[in-house]
């Protein structure tokens, strides 16, 4: 099997730090840019002499530029320069006589969410009169798929784009789901990308760099489908022959494979499961199988070995599990990267376990077991929302490790409220903005929100979604932050009197940092861990007032902590003086997740014989 690219992989809650070959511009471009270097005149000559290898490599040095460096603000000369570019792009681009050629017509494909970005970016905001254009030519195929993303407005017939080419269907419908990072901000892309991953076909083959975005990115683009996305998903995995294949294990009792991308300090996934992994090196040996590009900031303190699967050099080299000698498979971080989808859909051990890392079910992976809380999970709905066997450990089934960040205390004006809004920006959807517009709308006092949306707007997600922000809420009421470092970060959370928490994929981690520094959110509570961690939290600090479970209320007691000084001042104290160590930091019920381990361990067996997925509770 060739290669499996992975630049992108899922983001983390609440990353603030940039990917690797990652930059970011506050204004105007570097003079040897490949944008300012853009040579137009060159362009026509290459077009008059029929020299189209050479204008797709111009094209392609520009947009693979705007694929790593992210612009967060566009003084004049910038946007007249992305304007010269997006004119010259695709008026070349539907000129019949220009056709891609075939060597760099993936390329164009994989880039369909950069492009996307990009044009919204330019005075033209959408490629939709292209489209038409293209749609009414002949040998239009590959620069439809290049142009069509979820940010047009235009639709096109689905099959008839499936009939021409399955093989670059298939890879240009996982790469329009890149769009979930930014695209749900805009209520017509939220539209376009919820049709998009309710279409079947059974022409969609194979998988490619960019399934795991259709995998992770189905939750934030409708959580009430993602599971028909990634049954999809799982099925295309276990039909390739990669995932057949049968992996040699020799269980050694009480060996685990730990198989993560995600094990570095300050990443979401290490945060909220550090504590477990390292309970269970107490009495288990652990193996890291670290998933994607090797890196140098990983934590292997716990770990007796480490080892590397790296799709994107060698997707068939399974030499990290194959053989092996695990009695269990641990998965943290199910479709954060490709590789662990690809291992998620194989049997590596003869237990595998997954939890709330990404907390979100694998709705058909060989996942056996999901290790949840008994406080945030609503148990006679764990069939509807896992495909695997729920097993109940006291508390909320998260271990966080707080930040070393010391509080400045700043001093607020009251007179506008300021609120924060940490939602990474896959999380910042036009439904939830439409509350934030009805607080502001019922609400005396100005207020200001905060957003956080962080590492999701690589990519030049950035300028659309600040649009879309701001189309809903207005400029004067808005802030929507670059991708801060880490400090400026933890700085500009604390400038605020309180938060409101993401809908409906809240946030535990970001939840976890504003309670450390003492600042209330307000969360609407629903019916899975992901909009159930928020209100657990509040309830362990004494502000239950906070957590409601109807719009109604939310709007409400928003409106009272924007509106009543005495009401946020109470709710403010009572953070300021609550227990933290006691409470959102606490690590009492860490050792529960090691027995729900070896519970697993010794009764796998017997459990496989019951032949039902009644969730276990374990004391």
């Amino acid at each position: 099997m060739s290669p499996v690219s992975n630049n992108n992989q899922g983001a983390s809650e609440n990353s603030q730090v940039p990917a690797p070959h990652q930059q970011n511009v506050v204004g105007v471009p570097a003079a040897g840019s490949p944008l300012l270097g853009f040579d137009a005149a060159r362009l026509v000559q290459h077009y008059h002499a029929g020299e189209y290898t050479q204008m797709a490599a111009q094209f392609l040095a520009v947009l693979t530029h705007f694929r790593d460096v992210t612009y967060y603000h566009l003084e004049d000369e910038s946007q007249a320069a992305i304007n010269r570019f997006v004119k010259q792009f695709l008026y070349y681009m539907t000129q019949e006589e220009f056709i891609l050629p075939e060597q760099y017509a993936a390329k164009f494909i994989d880039l369909n969410a950069v492009i996307g970005n990009v044009v919204a970016m330019s005075d033209f905001r959408t490629t939709d009169p292209f489209v038409q254009v293209l749609l009414r030519q002949q040998r239009n195929y590959t620069k439809l798929l290049s142009l069509y993303s979820g940010r047009n407005r235009v639709k096109i017939d689905r099959r008839l784009l499936f009939a021409t080419s399955p093989q670059l269907a298939t890879q240009w419908y996982f790469c329009f789901l890149e769009m979930y990072r930014t695209g749900p901000s805009d209520p017509e892309t939220l539209a376009h990308l919820r049709e998009h991953i309710t279409f079947e076909d059974d022409r969609l083959i194979g998988i490619n760099s960019f399934t795991h975005h259709a995998y992770f990115g189905a939750t934030y683009i409708d959580n009430e489908k993602d599971y028909l996305v990634k049954q999809r998903v799982n099925r295309l995995f276990q039909a390739t022959p990669l995932c057949q294949k049968q992996v040699v294990n020799a269980p050694k009792p009480k060996k685990i494979g730990v198989l993560s991308s995600m094990w570095f300090p300050r990443q979401s996934v290490y945060r909220s499961q550090h504590p477990f992994v390292r309970e269970l090196a107490k009495e288990h040996e652990l193996v890291l199988v670290h998933l994607g590009r090797p890196r140098e900031d990983l934590d292997t303190e716990v770990f007796s070995e480490v080892r590397y699967y790296n799709a994107s050099e060698k997707a068939d080299d399974l030499s990290a599990v194959d053989p092996n000698d695990f009695a269990m498979a641990y998965f943290p971080d199910i479709g954060m990267s490709i590789e662990s989808i690809i291992l998620a859909n194989m049997r590596i051990a003869p237990i595998q376990i997954s939890n709330y890392g990404h907390p979100v079910s694998t709705f058909g992976a060989k996942i056996d077991y999901w290790i949840g809380g008994q406080d945030t999970e609503v148990v006679d709905r764990a069939s509807e929302h896992y495909s695997e066997r729920l097993v109940l450990i006291p508390g909320c089934a998260q271990a966080p490790v707080p930040l070393e960040y010391q509080l400045e205390y700043p001093t607020l004006d009251d007179n506008a409220i300021i609120i924060n809004c940490t939602w990474s920006g896959q999380k910042i959807n036009s439904d939830h903005l439409n509350r934030l517009k009805v607080i502001s709308e019922k609400v005396k006092t100005p207020v200001k929100f905060h957003f956080f949306p962080g590492g999701a707007v690589l990519g030049n997600g950035y300028v659309p979604l600040k649009r879309a922000v701001e189309n809903i809420l207005g400029s004067e009421q808005t802030v929507v932050m670059p991708n801060f470092e880490f400090q400026r970060y933890m700085q500009s959370l604390e400038k605020a009197h309180f938060a409101i928490d993401a809908h409906p994929f809240g946030g535990y981690n970001t939840a976890v940092d504003l309670l450390t520094l003492r600042l209330p959110v307000v969360t609407l509570a629903g019916n899975r861990f992901y909009n159930l961690s928020t209100a657990y939290l509040l309830n362990k600090v004494g502000l239950e007032e906070l957590v409601t479970r109807n719009e109604a209320d939310f709007l409400d007691v928003c409106c009272r902590m924007i509106d009543e000084p005495e009401f946020r001042g109470r709710m403010q104290r009572r953070m300021k003086i609550a227990d933290l160590e006691s409470t959102v930091l606490s690590l009492k019920e860490v050792p529960a997740f090691a027995r729900a381990v070896d519970y697993l361990l010794e009764n796998h067996d017997s459990l496989k014989k019951e032949n039902n997925r009644i969730p276990i509770k374990i004391a």
